[in-house]
């Protein structure tokens, strides 16, 4: 008898042992994700205004078993989280940053909400009670820049997850606050999606670019010149697309400019970051502001230039980005538009990444001067190919003949650019003279549009016919914001009889 009962003993062991061994620990744990987050405060009475939230951040889970067999923790997490929080709650919008950055810029003196690639705090993953192979994860962050300026938040979020194959992408949404009032006011008790993307294994971050201090005019928000631009340097190089969408904020929140307010807007934008560490593109706006457009100027088709300022070994980055070359599809360039932009980079290689708009300015508003966002506006941003380039004739001497008395003769220095940025270009020679011949280019300050071929600016030689020794003149090619490939100059342009 003693033996049959210890041997169910021993099965029991078996069994609790094997149902210990067959349940698997959570997909996400031991991996790091960049997260993107959107949704709306709740309301409490029906067909009310919105009042949206938007966010992305980086965030690590520690290996599984540091939170119960199967369950793990938060070892980090980072993130920039912007709320319109009900102003009917008596709470104003709610924007929190792990810090701020750009102060002397900024119309308040506060600055605008950044990425430090700090860990800004905790949280713990565990299967989800509701059963159904889902997790649950709660989180706490804590910020150090709230509201337009430096000071302490926090604000707590739980979300049920399910992980696709591998937890290389995790979805959810918020936990339901079960009502049927709010368990706490806004910016409590959010309703939010949540998405996880893992990030790369092979890829070290963060990087040190090809002109690490070239962060534009507001200045570098690294933690030292390797982790300031990072642009030129893998995940920072080549060709992207990326878009953008969310709302803008109701006329109540104080950092908003004039216009139509609590509308819906998107952006479609390719970017081409170049090997110097040089980059710029193209962006096209849609907005609830081209309804009753009686100027006839759009934006639908802006040239942008773009610095990164910080880049982190989180993946997480900050980047400024201006609106320039003015046209009739374009009246943002006139006003001298610029927006700063926080990403996190994601995927095998890091490559794609989610972007959130942390601030803005123009001149007829603000004068220059920043100020938080007063949108609620995050992308998503894909790599492309292939990666584009600015290219000039001009790459071997040059020789010109004018047989023909007071016949010109000319060539074209034509440009081609296949990347999406506008190229501000500069072709300059020197004009020569004599009794008899002359040596002249045409007028060489130009913007080569993205995918464009320009046949412009042209050498011209002209001489009267007599007998000369000809005239040589050096003739460059050099750009702003584009590396000019294989014809940068100087070459040699010589015009004679």
């Amino acid at each position: 008898m003693k033996r049959i009962a210890l041997g169910l003993v021993m099965v029991g062991a078996f069994a609790l042992m094997a149902a210990q061994a067959n349940a698997a620990a959570l997909a996400e744990c031991g991996k790091s994700y960049a997260l993107s987050l959107h949704g709306t405060e709740p309301e409490l009475t029906n067909d009310q205004p919105l009042h949206y939230i938007v966010g992305i951040g980086a965030i690590t889970f520690a290996a599984a078993g540091t939170n119960g067999p199967n369950g793990c923790t938060v070892s980090h997490l980072d993130m920039i989280y912007n709320d319109n929080a009900s102003p009917s709650a008596g709470v104003g919008t709610f924007t929190g940053a792990p810090t701020g950055c750009y102060a002397a810029s900024s119309l308040l003196g506060g600055g605008v909400a950044c990425f430090d690639g700090g860990n800004h705090g905790t949280g713990t993953l565990s299967p989800s009670p509701d059963g159904n192979g889902a997790a649950l994860l709660a989180l706490n962050a804590t910020f150090g820049w709230t509201d337009g300026s430096p000071g302490a938040s926090s604000q707590a979020l739980s979300f049920t997850l399910q992980a696709g194959t591998g937890g290389i992408t995790v979805l959810g949404n918020s936990v339901a606050d079960q009502g049927p009032t709010p368990t706490s006011p806004p910016p409590g008790s959010p309703v939010l999606v949540i998405t996880l993307q893992k990030q790369s294994t092979t890829a070290v971050l963060p990087v040190t670019g090809a002109n690490p201090l070239a962060c534009g005019p507001l200045g570098c928000t690294g933690t030292g010149a390797a982790t300031d631009n990072g642009y030129g340097v893998a995940p920072y190089l080549g060709l992207s697309i990326s878009l953008f969408e969310g709302y803008g904020s109701p006329a109540s929140n104080p950092f908003q400019t004039p216009g139509v307010t609590g509308s819906f807007g998107s952006t479609i934008s390719a970017l081409q970051i170049f090997s110097n560490g040089q980059a710029g593109g193209s962006a096209s706006f849609s907005s609830n502001d081209n309804v009753g457009n009686t100027t006839g100027l759009n934006n639908g088709d802006c040239d942008t230039n773009v610095f990164q300022t910080g880049n982190f070994a989180d993946g997480t980055s900050n980047d400024a980005a201006s609106i320039v070359n003015p046209s009739p599809n374009c009246a943002d360039a006139a006003a001298a538009a610029a927006f700063q932009l926080s990403a996190v980079q994601f995927g095998s290689t890091d490559t794609s990444d989610y972007v959130i708009v942390t601030g803005l300015t123009d001149t007829p508003d603000l004068g220059g001067a920043l100020i938080p966002a007063g949108i609620m506006s995050v992308a998503l941003g894909l790599p492309s190919s292939p990666p584009g380039k600015l290219v000039s004739t001009a790459t071997v001497a040059q020789s010109l003949t004018s047989t023909t008395a007071g016949v010109p003769v000319t060539k074209v220095v034509k440009l081609t650019n296949t990347s999406p940025a506008g190229c501000d270009v500069v072709v300059s020679m020197a004009t020569q003279t004599d009794a008899n011949c002359s040596l002249s280019l045409s007028a060489g300050t130009q913007v080569v549009e993205g995918d464009t071929v320009n046949s412009n600016p042209t050498i011209t030689c002209l001489c009267n016919g007599t007998e000369d020794a000809g005239l040589t003149s050096s003739l460059s090619v050099a750009s702003s914001n584009c590396p000019v490939a294989l014809g940068a100059g100087p070459v040699s342009v010589t015009c004679n009889n």
